[in-house]
């Protein structure tokens, strides 16, 4: 059972029709879109500085409409053993940023997002990689790590999930999302685009 693979399709090798919207999508993973009616949202594969990837894309237009986010969420659920395997791994992924983390300097909101989320149903985890400084913070049930990646280049990042989780004071849980998101809201208009390849999930020992 250990030798089951948690995430699926994890270097985007392989596309299929995404029924909800006549596009691509990464087969096995789900794809959700929220934007405005002007807004753009769209996901292909893509190569970047030689290497095949998963690539996010959208368009904000700064109006203020239904939606504060223009924002793509590429998503895995794992349940059970599964998650728990997960949250006991060490993460890795290659990431390519192209814009920097903004957020608004008085609540600390962010204005804009490239990174991973972990939502269990009760709180969710933001990992973002931008060329700013590291650190993290929690506004009410939403933490967010920041991790220093340099712009317009690939980076190769390792994750401790669990010592995440354990720093904000969370519970496990039986159940979770695995989503790669990019996004930026009204504030912050124009296009962005960010890359993705090579989810790695090393699974050799619990980490306590």
């Amino acid at each position: 059972m250990d030798d089951l693979p948690i995430i699926l399709n994890p270097n985007f090798k392989y596309f299929t029709k995404d029924p909800l919207t006549g596009g691509q999508k990464p087969f096995l993973w789900e794809v959700t879109y929220t934007k405005g009616p002007n807004d753009d949202a769209f996901i292909r594969h893509d190569v970047v500085d030689g290497r095949e990837c998963l690539g996010l894309h959208i368009y904000q237009d700064g109006v203020n409409d239904t939606y504060s986010w223009a924002s793509i969420h590429v998503k895995q659920t794992l349940r059970g053993y599964a998650a728990s395997r997960f949250l006991r791994s060490k993460l890795g992924l290659w990431v390519y940023p192209t814009y920097s983390y903004a957020f608004d300097p008085f609540s600390k909101e962010p204005w804009n997002v490239f990174g991973i989320e972990i939502n269990d149903g009760r709180n969710i985890l933001w990992i973002i990689f931008s060329d700013g400084l590291e650190g993290s913070y929690q506004i009410r049930n939403h933490r967010i790590v920041l991790v220093n990646a340099p712009l317009n280049r690939w980076t190769y990042v390792q994750i401790d999930l669990l010592s995440l989780y354990r720093q904000a004071g969370w519970e496990e849980s039986a159940d979770l999302s695995f989503i790669l998101i990019l996004g930026a809201t009204k504030e912050m208009r124009g296009n962005y685009a960010g890359y993705y390849c090579g989810v790695k999930v090393e699974t050799g020992a619990e980490w306590s």
